[in-house]
């Protein structure tokens, strides 16, 4: 890969961000906060050395500590002579975990599992189990791997791995939940969200149809249909377990589409993050948002994806996604770890009664 832009990216954190609003497009991150009423604070310190890119953030409270599980990219996207891409010198994603301490730097960062593997591990979501015991589900996946025309039909989709994680911070114990299409072949399975309540270790399963599972229960389906005045028929996807705030739970989500950006002349996939808000029973929505909370932007950082010579071919997702956050009662605040157009990631804090302005009931 080009050299230049292998470490112009590696070290984009020296970068200060300049509070210049583009005149087209949306605004940066640190903009889109700003406009919220919160701030978004990047992470830079602690991450693994000259890494690509840092991103899907999990930010979970544990016994007094902040945790954060995240995914680690050490080598740049390269397109083959056909089109087809890879991880340059066939190294896949990595999950790491380590412990949040302010806003900006991270101790203990460790992979969540120590064991070379073949298979490309992404989109970690930490969670803690009613008898207080934490837990990450991760994504394994054959995807830009040599691994990905594998005729091993099991691994050529994505599927849901949980692990416990011991006291040394090892994903242990490791298995595939046989929910939904998770063992079957050929069947992608990704972006579920465990969380507890009432006792009870709960599973977020899809947003449109919404579907929440128990085990030993009945799935309950809840009518979500209103979020397509948001979405319209776009893919839409988790993004965090419900977080519990008061009498209600606030939930995060997703959708995304194909869009052109008339200034950098690229076309790229689009994200928007919305939200909407549970009753205490999780029975209905209660109050949605009108209009992304956030949406990706091509004001912040996009990685160049090369051929193997260097030569830029495109560019990675317009993002912000957050995969876990913290309701501070104390505060009255909302923490969100934010990862970024797969680039770079953060904390985004906010009073509650900030995005819940953004919501109109139902």
């Amino acid at each position: 890969m080009n050299q230049q832009i292998r470490y112009d990216t590696a070290l984009s954190y020296l970068e200060q961000p300049v509070n210049i609003r583009p005149s087209t497009g949306y605004p940066t991150i640190y903009q889109q906060a700003s406009d919220i009423g919160g701030t978004f604070t990047r992470i830079k310190y602690g991450l693994p050395d000259q890494t690509v890119a840092n991103f899907s953030p999990c930010l979970t409270a544990h016994k007094g500590h902040r945790l954060i599980a995240w995914r680690n990219q050490p080598e740049p996207f390269t397109f083959r002579h056909d089109s087809k891409y890879f991880y340059y010198n066939n190294t896949p994603t990595e999950v790491y975990i380590g412990e949040l301490i302010g806003d900006d730097t991270i101790i203990g960062a460790k992979k969540l599992r120590e064991k070379p593997h073949r298979l490309s591990y992404e989109d970690p979501r930490l969670f803690v189990t009613p008898d207080d015991n934490l837990y990450a589900q991760f994504i394994t996946s054959s995807y830009a791997s040599i691994y990905d025309s594998s005729k091993h039909t099991m691994v050529n989709q994505p599927k849901v791995c949980v692990a416990c994680v011991d006291e040394f911070g090892n994903g242990v114990n490791a298995v595939y939940p046989p929910v939904g299409d998770n063992r079957k072949p050929e069947k992608p399975e990704k972006n579920w969200c465990f969380f507890s309540e009432d006792d009870q270790l709960r599973l977020l399963y899809s947003t449109i149809p919404l579907i929440i599972k128990t085990p030993g229960q009945q799935d309950k389906t809840i009518d979500s249909s209103s979020l397509k005045k948001v979405t319209g028929d776009y893919p839409t996807f988790n993004s965090t377990a419900p977080i519990k705030i008061g009498n209600e739970w606030l939930v995060f989500f997703h959708w995304k589409y194909m869009a052109f950006d008339s200034n950098h002349q690229i076309t790229y996939l689009l994200y928007h993050l919305g939200a909407y808000t549970l009753d205490e029973k999780l029975t209905k929505i209660t109050r949605q948002c009108t209009e992304a909370l956030f949406s990706g932007s091509t004001s912040d950082r996009l990685i160049w994806w090369t051929d193997v010579t260097g030569r830029p071919i495109s560019k990675q997702p317009a993002c912000v996604l957050p995969f876990g956050g913290i309701y501070d009662e104390q505060s009255d605040s909302i923490e969100l770890s934010l990862g970024v157009n797969d680039s770079f990631m953060g904390i985004f804090k906010c009073p509650l009664t900030n995005v819940l302005a953004k919501l109109e009931k139902i």
